[in-house]
């Protein structure tokens, strides 16, 4: 692959040496350095496509190696030279590159990737080397990345510039890469680091950064390991949760599971994709495990660790006076912008101020002084957590990825105030742990680094910094620069920097990072957890086993026999009243006869079966059980049950049935798990009608197996007489005085036939259409052949009708609708009644209004559409069209469902609908804010005042108001997007109206006006006075939430007196609340912030600004800006609930 190379990635340096390859170094690690001498250079170049590699290093697990290629110019490309010709060079290339995990075995793990970076340096003897940088992500089908051209021979051969020497270029390389992925590569961080990670719930990458520095930090570990649990229920006991947490991730070899530590925090599954702030979560986990130790023996331990204290003081100049107050924190917040360094922002933090002139401090009895006011430490901790203020919000959100530079040794001496309790060696910290945060305002993730090693390094001068990355569940070795430099920010193409820095103070690194053996974990610890890992693989090893079993319910004949309804069985029968069987799913058909065998007739238990033939002689017992098992001849025969049917014979939605359609062969080698796909099956045993006879043979090219259900007239019921195998081949008339004989009749009585395809579907039999079986029958096992005598079917008595009638007869709970309700009026009792669905709506209507004593013609049927909403149905449809019951979901009564009909009584005979009324929904406010939804029916010919006139027979008028409507404009919904757009005059005709407030049926969307009372002070509007929308939204004009509402406003009024307007009429908001506000003019159209509104110039409102002064249509919002009582869940404040 050719990468063409920007200018920056060109670069003349000094020569330095590089290491060759070492065997010693940690083949999991992160960096390499590759190199390459070709002797004979002007030789290699001599021909185009000579290529040569370097010997290869394993680094993260994958061989790396230089690869070098000589390509000529395409004049050369395919010419041939021999050895003795002469070759112009300066037409060749030199390619440069570095290759990864081109080897076969590994290419065998099919997908993978892995991000590198490198610099390809070309060594000078003399001089400054060449260095061209490349980053690339390596995948299994590009393997290599560079330069197809790093340079031409001429250049690289010219004796000034030193590159070849002696006929020798020296070739170096270093890199660093990125922990592989893909679906076949498996990263073990336990072996490559020593270390596991936490896996993500979905957005959980903060928590786990901050668990992972709290892991690292033993003492914190170690008070954590004494707490007490208390008594606690475990699902919400954050202590045990926390413990199960540490202790995993130092037993365990695999990445931890925190649901349990959610769960105690009294999360749901959504708030663990809620992403939050990860300096936000450390201070509640902190506070909330504090007031947890308060009263035991480890009361002090969290003080004792991350609690500091600074003084602020203010100290006069020329008389010895001074003022002070110390404060506790627990961890220190710098700003970044502005500042370059670490060093820096705490220089800013302490550097005092000079209280001089005008801002001089009164110090009481000594008057206005000179004086200097500043903060210093005077007690530092322990473990010093430092935030980086690196979100901010200037008017925009904004995250300030300024470069920003942190030291691994700081000495804070000059921000102290030092002391007998405060010494120089107390200031001295090594940084511990990096937390990073990619992307962002509003979202990203986090990573942290660590120095796994730092208390060896402390104790141990020879040994070295050890950093590793905790990417989630992914733990890698890392390199310095890496975990430090690379986090400064400031880089344009990356948003990726540190956001919060963990020291460790020098002088406490033993006492706080000492490692903690397994031996000292305190035994009521291990104990608790032990039993846990103990239960954990009790458990997973019965779920293996379950998954190597499947479940299966025998269905045999006098089962069937008892059904006198639809289909074969009642499928809620087959999985709650009849015993389910388990058996193993490598389980061959012959080994299921005799399990069947023994289970109906033996009444014996399944007997384990070695499915994994672990040796050759359990191979050879079940090969002889085999075939001692196929020899035998069992009288029943078994099938399996699925829900299918034919759809070529019907083009209508049938119901579910559960019909014996697929022969299972005894003689086969076939084992169930590919024989039975589904982990619960239903099997049917075929036994002889007459037990004393064996069961007939059955061709599977030939026979349909059919079983006969018989309509008796009598006792107005079905029967399942047995089932019989009809040849295919064959017709109906050769089966009569059989069927006779099943049933019990004359053999010479004449038949009449029905298919039965499914509960809600029964076909007759054409019998004069001379056809055979196959071509008048759903040609497949396991259907039904209903059968009655027809000299006693009639037309209103006979088996389809019988079916029918046992389909549609549905029970009905009659409700009154909400909607149209009077106030005052008393709702009518429910009831339930047994009707048809086949029934016209007026039919209903005509049971309600018996039921009610009401006009039917008054009584209006509503059907669910979607949530809440009902819709009226006032046409002549039938009762399953309004319970939408044509379509999906079909109607089948085996489900035993009570259908809910919601009907209203109406002022008018309901034909008058769609004569001379129109159906319009609306939103209204009610006297105590809440919005509801009205449907109303004015006559078409109306105007607005006949809304409000029939509004006002539902509305619950309060004393005291105004007791008069008007309807607004509005925005569709959602209710965050209902701004009022303008005020409709009574006089409007209803066909002006927006139409998309006109319904027809069910066929609404959306909503676009809203019925609201006027307020008394705005009954009477004079000449220079308007009624302005106001709309609350969160600090951008788009996000709108709350109800929006008018105001009066008066032309050449101070804005100062509409405020006070707004303050009245938000009553239920307080004092301390309403001061936040912040309140601006928002443009109408594309809610853009046209200005902010200031009190204190002596502001006026002028109309002509905004409002249409021809139509009195608002130009302009009145926005106040303040917090979303509703916020989003990303910036939802954290809560630990328990």
């Amino acid at each position: 692959m050719q990468c063409s190379p920007d200018p920056e990635d060109l670069l003349i340096v000094p020569t330095h040496d590089i290491p060759s390859y070492d065997e010693s170094l940690d083949p999991f690690g992160p960096e390499g350095h590759l190199s390459l001498d070709i002797d004979c250079f002007s030789k290699f170049m001599s021909r185009s496509d000579n290529r040569i590699m370097s010997k290869p290093i394993i680094v993260r697990g994958i061989p790396w190696r230089i690869l070098a290629i000589c390509r000529g110019s395409r004049n050369q490309q395919g010419s041939r030279h021999s050895m003795n010709s002469r070759v112009n060079r300066s037409n060749f290339n030199f390619g440069f590159f570095l290759q990864c995990n081109n080897d076969e075995l590994l290419q065998k793990r099919g997908m993978w990737r892995c991000y590198g970076t490198a610099v390809l340096e070309v060594l000078n003897a003399d001089g400054p080397s060449i260095q061209k940088k490349i980053h690339h992500s390596f995948h299994n089908t590009e393997v290599d990345w560079g330069f197809s051209n790093y340079d031409q021979y001429d250049t690289l051969c010219n004796p000034k510039d030193g590159y070849v020497v002696n006929d020798t270029i020296k070739l170096r390389c270093r890199f660093t890469a990125d922990v592989p992925t893909g679906a076949n590569y498996m990263w073990d961080s336990k072996r490559h680091t020593g270390c596991i990670g936490l896996r993500n719930q979905g957005a959980t990458c903060y928590m786990n950064s901050i668990l992972q520095s709290f892991y690292f930090t033993t003492g914190f570990r170690r008070a954590v390991y004494n707490m007490d649990v208390g008594t606690e229920p475990n699902e919400s006991n954050i202590v045990l949760a926390m413990q199960r947490v540490f202790y995993e991730l130092q037993m365990a070899s695999e990445a931890v599971e925190t649901n349990s530590l959610t769960r105690a925090f009294g999360w749901d599954k959504l708030d663990a994709f809620n992403q939050h702030d990860v300096q936000e979560f450390c201070r509640v986990l902190l506070d909330n495990l504090e007031t947890k130790m308060k009263g035991t023996s480890e009361e002090k331990s969290i003080p004792n660790l991350f609690r500091g204290n600074m003084k602020s003081y203010i100290k006069c100049l020329d008389v010895d006076y001074e003022s002070s107050r110390t404060e506790s924190f627990y961890d220190v917040q710098l700003n970044v912008l502005g500042m370059d360094s670490l060093e820096r922002a705490f220089e800013a933090y302490t550097t005092s101020e000079i209280l001089d002139d005008e801002n001089k401090y009164d110090a009481g009895d000594h008057g206005l002084q000179r004086a200097e006011k500043g903060v210093k430490f005077v007690e530092l901790p322990p473990i010093l957590h430092v935030q980086l203020m690196r979100f901010q919000y200037c008017g925009v959100e904004q995250k300030i990825n300024e470069r920003f530079s942190f030291p691994e040794k700081m000495n804070l001496a000059s921000c102290c105030e030092l002391g007998p309790m405060l010494t120089e060696e107390d200031c001295v910290y090594s940084l511990h742990a990096v937390l990073v945060h990619s992307g962002e305002f509003h979202g990203g993730h986090y990573v942290t680094y660590i120095n796994v090693n730092l208390h060896e390094s402390a104790v141990d001068p020879t040994s070295s910094a050890k950093w590793c990355k905790f990417d989630d569940d992914v733990v890698s070795r890392t390199t310095t620069d890496d975990a430090i430099v690379s986090n400064f920010g400031g880089e344009k193409t990356m948003n990726s920097s540190a956001y919060m820095l963990v020291y460790v103070r020098d002088n406490a690194i033993d006492q706080f990072l000492a490692p903690i053996p397994d031996s000292q974990i305190p035994q009521s610890v291990s104990r608790t957890f032990e039993m846990e890992r103990l239960h954990r693989n009790r458990e997973k090893k019965k779920l293996e086993e379950e998954q190597l079993c499947m479940g299966i319910v025998l269905v045999t004949p006098d089962i069937v026999a008892s059904n006198h309804s639809f289909d074969l069985v009642d499928q809620s029968i087959v999985h709650d009243s009849i015993p389910h069987e388990t058996v193993w799913k490598h389980m061959f058909t012959a080994e299921l006869y005799q399990f069947v065998h023994d289970r109906l007739f033996e009444k014996s238990a399944m007997q384990k079966i070695d499915m994994f033939d672990s040796d050759d002689e359990a191979r050879q017992a079940r090969r002889d059980n085999l075939r001692r098992i196929k020899s035998k001849k069992f009288n029943f025969r078994l099938w399996r049950m699925t829900d299918s049917y034919s759809l070529e014979r019907t083009t209508q939605k049938l119901t579910s049935r559960l019909r014996p359609s697929e022969f299972i062969d005894c003689k086969t080698d076939t084992r169930l798990d590919t024989l039975l796909s589904q982990d619960f099956e239903t099997i049917y045993v075929e036994f002889s009608n007459n037990i004393e006879r064996p069961l007939c043979e059955y061709d599977t090219a030939r026979d349909l197996l059919f079983f006969v259900k018989y309509y008796d007239t009598m006792t107005d019921k079905f029967t399942i007489i047995g089932h019989t195998m009809f040849d295919c081949h064959k017709r109906f008339n050769l089966y009569r005085s059989m069927l006779c004989e099943m049933i019990g009749l004359p053999a010479d009585t004449e038949l009449k036939y029905y298919m039965e395809h499914a509960a809600s579907y029964l076909e007759l039999v054409d019998l004069t259409q001379n056809y055979s079986i196959g071509r008048l029958v759903e040609e497949q096992d396991g259907g039904i052949l209903v059968v009655e005598k027809v000299e006693t079917s009639t037309s209103t008595q006979n088996a389809k009708q019988k079916m029918n009638e046992l389909f549609l007869d549905v029970e009905v709970e009659f409700v009154q609708s909400f909607y149209n309700k009077k106030p005052e009026e008393e709702p009518f009792e429910q009831f339930v009644k047994r009707i048809c669905l086949d029934d016209k709506l007026f039919t209903v209507a005509e049971e309600i209004g018996a039921r009610l004593n009401v006009d039917p013609k008054k009584v209006l049927i509503w059907t669910r559409v979607s949530g809440s909403r009902f819709e009226p149905f006032f046409d002549d449809y039938m009762l399953n069209t309004c319970k939408g019951l044509m379509t999906r979901p079909v109607h089948d009564p085996r489900a035993y469902k009570r259908y809910r009909v919601q009907y209203a009584i109406m002022p008018f005979d309901i034909d008058e609908i769609s004569k001379h009324r129109i159906q319009t929904k609306l939103f209204w406010q009610l006297p105590n804010g809440h919005v509801e939804e009205l449907t109303l029916f004015p006559l078409k010919e109306g105007t607005v005042i006949d809304i409000i006139n029939e509004a006002k027979r539902y509305y619950p008028f309060v004393e005291g108001g105004s007791g008069k409507f008007r309807l607004l404009q509005i925005g569709a919904p959602p209710l965050s997007n209902q701004r009022v757009y303008q005020i409709y005059g009574e006089n409007t005709l209803i066909s002006d109206l927006d139409q998309r407030t006109m319904y027809k049926l069910v066929s609404s969307q959306a909503l676009h006006c809203r019925l609201e009372e006027v307020p008394i002070d705005e009954l009477d509007m004079s000449p220079g006075e308007f009624l302005c929308p106001v709309v609350h939204f969160d600090r951008e004009p788009t996000k709108l939430f709350g109800l929006s509402f008018v105001i009066k406003i008066r032309n050449n009024e101070l804005m100062t007196e509409v405020r006070d307007r707004l303050r009245r009429k938000l009553n239920d908001v307080s004092d301390a609340d309403f001061a936040k506000y912040k309140f601006a003019l928002l443009s109408r159209d594309k809610l853009q912030l046209c200005r902010t509104i200031e009190f204190n110039n002596g502001e006026k409102v002028n109309l002509a600004d905004m409002a249409n002064q021809t139509t009195g249509v608002p130009q302009v919002y009145i926005g106040l800006d303040h917090k979303s009582p509703i916020q989003h869940s990303s910036e939802a404040a954290i809560r630990i609930l328990n």
